[in-house]
């Protein structure tokens, strides 16, 4: 799998994992709701954002790479 196809995965998943949150939001409406999503549902969004910034890098930095073997070998992806 490609890193530009894994990156795609990546947010759509968090999509679907928030939108389900939002759901379970709406019935379960106390203390321990608000801690969890402080502990551990809030802080994910930076790292899937992070992730999905680093996916796109690699991406860029591997095509990089291929063009250079290519150059030599005839190497494609």
């Amino acid at each position: 799998m490609s890193t530009i196809a894994s990156r795609a995965k990546l947010i759509q998943a968090a999509q679907n994992l928030m939108r389900e949150w939002q759901h379970v939001q709406e019935a379960w409406r106390d203390d321990n709701c608000r801690q969890f999503d402080k502990k551990y549902m809030a802080p994910l969004d930076s790292s899937i954002r992070a992730a999905a910034g680093a996916l796109e890098r690699m991406d860029a930095i591997l095509d990089s790479a291929e063009k250079d073997c290519a150059d030599t070998t005839g190497f494609d992806r």
